[in-house]
């Protein structure tokens, strides 16, 4: 599966891109606040194996994100908590090489996301949850336009021996066609300052 956007486009994910993700993923920028450490390409293809499993058993859809200008995978985004029962889905796992950070990367690709979610699979409701001091992620879902549902305390152990609260969002199908029109005016004013 591939989601193509104007600069950007997800492709499902495989191991040979294991090499390039903990290239990504180790950026220091990239460390602070991730859920688990890896300190070798090990650890990755190990991630990468456990997203690819539960793919197998329709939970995430797991993606690299490429850049199209010249094929660069540039990071990795995932839909994931995928239940068709309640029909809802989680958008996270997310990070970015530094080279694209304020490229519009994350408005592309959480409206790629986001209209699969919500035009494909027939969602109700996609959340989002980030670590409750990370306020560069806050604020890159606020400005997606998903609404703060509160915190959730102590929600897990991270490997440096914190305890992570995180801040739940949501954007839920009635506010969709409002928020799809906000991130394509985005897109478009991000497309025309790159041309």
């Amino acid at each position: 599966m591939r989601l193509t956007g104007e600069q950007f486009e997800l492709e499902l994910l495989e191991e040979k891109h294991t090499e390039s993700l903990f290239k990504i993923a180790s950026e220091p920028s990239n460390w602070t606040y991730m859920t688990r450490k890896m300190h070798n390409e090990q650890d990755m293809k190990l991630i990468v194996q456990e997203a690819l499993k539960l793919h197998q058993q329709g939970d995430t859809e797991p993606f690299i994100v490429r850049r199209k200008k010249d094929g660069a995978i540039v990071g990795s985004t995932r839909l994931y908590d995928i239940s068709m029962p309640r029909k809802t889905a989680e958008i996270g796992s997310t990070y970015y090489s530094e080279s694209v950070r304020s490229t519009g990367v994350n408005t592309e690709c959480k409206y790629l996301l986001l209209t699969y979610a919500f035009e494909t699979l027939g969602v109700v409701r996609v959340q989002f949850k980030t670590d409750e001091q990370n306020k560069a992620a806050r604020k890159a879902i606020q400005k997606l336009g998903a609404s703060e549902e509160g915190i959730l305390r102590n929600e897990r152990m991270l490997p440096d021996g914190r305890v992570r609260n995180a801040a739940v969002y949501s954007i839920i199908k009635e506010e969709w066609p409002e928020v799809k029109t906000k991130l394509t005016e985005s897109i478009e004013i991000k497309k025309k300052g790159h041309e």
